[in-house]
């Protein structure tokens, strides 16, 4: 019996940004991946690799211009990106495809309430819904958020920055999308907040069978979020795997040496490494 088609699909996709006068430069380049319905895939890097930028051509929220957008095939659940109209973008973001990402504090409107912001989301892609409070309240709850009632009345400067991050997947997760890209979820929280917000990513995917994009730097979150591994390098993905065969036997030396950045429990070494660029030049990395 054939499988079924994936429900993210990427080939050979490029981005560039354009600067006035001066030559494009290149963010992507010609990244390839699919992803299937239910599944889990986390892009590692450091920061300036091409993560983010791959996320946001997914559903070309990068404004265009000066960004520059292409691929042979971009499709999610067998809508052709490229292809799109503006008001056809509209209803796949949210609805096929949403994000959080890594700054809660800017991302939500200070003068609004929690209730008004979710409430934006349940109109825009699900205005079937009659009893929008009580629709609010299940995903506040189903987000670990204590006295949901309460909270539903609140600004964002009156929650933590852990309450403000499970708003914000409460936003994304309410118009019930298939496709959940998290950006650095976890960077602006604390360790144990860190922890709390990973655990419930991976529960809800699991709860909710959708499939989850984690963009992170960080191989130490990964392990227990992400069913596979693509790791990406000036742009393009040079490893890629089921996670726990990447984290214990590495076979690209820049993922080598991101495992080397990794702080160990137990480890005692005055410094931690740090990745020698020019030594991966002279690989050819």
């Amino acid at each position: 019996m054939d499988s079924p088609p994936p429900l993210l699909r990427i080939r050979d996709l490029k981005v560039s940004f354009r600067r006035h006068d001066a030559p494009p430069t290149q963010a992507v380049k010609g990244v390839s991946l699919d992803l299937a319905q239910g599944e889990s895939i986390a892009i590692v890097g450091e920061s300036g690799s091409g993560k983010s930028a791959t996320a946001l051509a997914l559903a070309r929220l990068l404004p265009e211009p000066p960004a520059m957008i292409t691929a042979s095939e971009l499709g999610i659940a067998g809508h052709d990106v490229l292809g799109m109209s503006a008001s056809g973008l509209r209803k796949v973001r949210g609805k096929e495809i949403a994000y959080v990402f890594q700054e809660p504090t800017t991302s939500l409107n200070p003068v609004l309430t929690v209730r008004t912001q979710v409430g934006e989301s349940l109109a825009l892609h699900r205005p079937e819904v009659k009893d929008r409070d009580a629709e609010i309240l299940h995903w506040l709850q189903k987000v670990g958020i204590t006295e949901p009632e309460k909270r539903l009345r609140a600004y964002p400067h009156e929650l933590s920055g852990g309450m403000q991050q499970r708003v914000m997947i409460a936003m994304a997760l309410c118009c019930h999308p298939k496709l959940l890209v998290a950006d650095e979820p976890t960077t602006a929280l604390d360790v144990t907040i860190q922890k709390q917000i990973m655990e419930l990513l991976a529960g809800l995917r699991r709860d909710l069978g959708m499939s989850l994009i984690l963009i992170t730097h960080n191989f130490g979150i990964i392990r227990d979020v992400a069913d596979r591994v693509a790791v990406m390098f000036r742009g393009q993905i040079v490893e890629t795997g089921p996670t726990e065969e990447v984290l214990s036997r590495p076979q690209h030396p820049y993922t080598r040496a991101l495992l080397d950045c990794v702080p160990k429990m137990g480890a005692r070494q005055a410094r931690l490494r740090t990745i020698d660029h020019a030594a991966l030049e002279a690989l050819g990395a």
